[in-house]
């Protein structure tokens, strides 16, 4: 009688013996015991236990040491007096060394007692997937240098060249735009236009509505003074009151235009210096008086360019 079946005959007398006594049994298989890297092989545990007990198999975390779990499955098969449960691993080795599948332990409760079954270890042989053949290497000789001769080198100096020449070109054309575009500023509107929207602007402000009669008065005093300084080309932002009634009676302007001029100046310096409070209408008069200056001033279409260099 052959070794293997004298086993087979033992684990069915100790099947009936754990039959009869209502305990637990455990008992594992491999389906081979040689394989190679990366064969799959079946890694069998079975169980006979008793009605009412439970059974854990461990945390394995899909790794036995080198042995690899692809897959893992569990069957309960229901019986008169005990249960059979089966736990069937597909395994496999990435290391071209021999292993060993561990005593694995297996969680038995029953009746509030709890024990711990352990699966046998299985040593594993893992074949090398060369061959005795394939480990012979034939090692020819190693043949001479041959000479090639120097590869000509002119032409990487041509490119080179004119990819530099290309860069320096593309370079400077950059440089030129940003000088010209820094040298030519925009050209400021003309004075019309400019007080205009200067006056549009002071107006948004709502410095009266607030009561800042003062910051009102200043703002427009210098709005009025850029104006006819770009307008007749004097320093008129520098001038005193003096100073700019004095102009008026030299620069040529009619009487009707004078007249305003000179009101305005005189009659927002107590204003802008001793902090006195005009009434309503003079406040008024104030912004209509610039804004009528300022449209009988205005050069005509025809004439902006000869009257952006002499008077009115």
């Amino acid at each position: 009688m052959s070794l293997k079946n004298k086993l087979i005959r033992i684990a069915f007398v100790i099947l009936l013996i754990v039959y009869a006594a209502g305990a637990s049994v455990l008992f594992s298989t491999v389906s081979s015991s040689e394989l190679t890297v990366g064969d799959k092989i079946h890694f069998v545990v079975s169980a006979i236990i008793p009605k009412g007990t439970t059974i854990t198999p461990p945390a394995h975390e899909n790794s036995l040491g080198n042995i690899v779990i692809k897959e893992w499955d569990m069957r309960r098969t229901e019986r008169e007096k005990t249960d059979s449960v089966t736990f069937e691993y597909i395994i496999t080795t990435y290391i071209p060394e021999n292993c060993t599948i561990p005593a694995l332990p297996f969680v038995h409760e029953q009746q509030n007692r709890t024990d711990t079954l352990h699966s046998l270890s299985i040593p594993l042989t893992v074949k090398s997937v060369i061959t005795s053949a394939d480990s012979i290497l034939e090692l020819k000789d190693i043949k001479p240098q041959q000479g090639a001769g120097k590869a000509p080198l002119w032409w990487i100096w041509l490119l080179a060249g004119g990819l530099a020449v290309a860069a320096a070109i593309i370079w400077g054309r950059k440089l030129f735009k940003r000088v010209r575009k820094e040298q030519a500023p925009v050209p400021p509107k003309p004075p019309y236009e400019e007080a205009i929207d200067s006056l549009n602007a002071l107006d948004a402000k709502q410095y009266l509505q607030k009561g800042l009669i003062r910051e009102y008065t200043f703002e427009l005093s210098e709005i009025f003074k850029r104006y006819i300084g770009r307008r007749y080309e004097i320093n008129a932002a520098d001038f005193t009151t003096e100073e700019m009634i004095a102009w008026t009676g030299v620069s040529g302007l009619e009487l009707k235009l004078r007249r305003p001029v000179e009101w305005f100046f005189g009659a927002t310096d107590p204003v802008k210096f001793a902090r006195q409070i005009p009434d309503q209408d003079t406040l008024e008069r104030f912004g209509k008086e610039v804004r009528d200056f300022l449209e009988a001033t205005k050069p005509l279409p025809e004439n902006v360019q000869a009257a952006a260099g002499g008077q009115g």
